[in-house]
């Protein structure tokens, strides 16, 4: 998965995602036309908080990165949720 990837799965979704890596965070937007500058290597991303409508939530790095390979729905994530 590439920061381009999650952009267009953002985009595709109406989603915003923030990734959380050591004491930082970068954030990408379905608004945003470009990626942040400087952003590290995407595998220093410890997890992302998501944001889908409603839904507002932590994701683990594999389970978004499920979710922008298409393996993963935004609906199975969230029935695997406890809220």
């Amino acid at each position: 998965m590439t920061f381009e990837q999650v952009l267009a799965w953002c985009r595709a979704n109406g989603a915003d995602v923030r990734g959380v890596y050591r004491g930082k965070d970068i954030s990408i937007s379905h608004t945003d036309e470009r990626l942040p500058d400087n952003l590290p290597a995407i595998s220093e991303i410890f997890h992302w908080d998501l944001k889908v409508g409603d839904l507002h939530h932590a994701a683990s790095a594999s389970d978004l990165e499920r979710m922008v390979n298409g393996k993963l729905t935004i609906e199975g994530f969230q029935s695997t949720l406890r809220i």
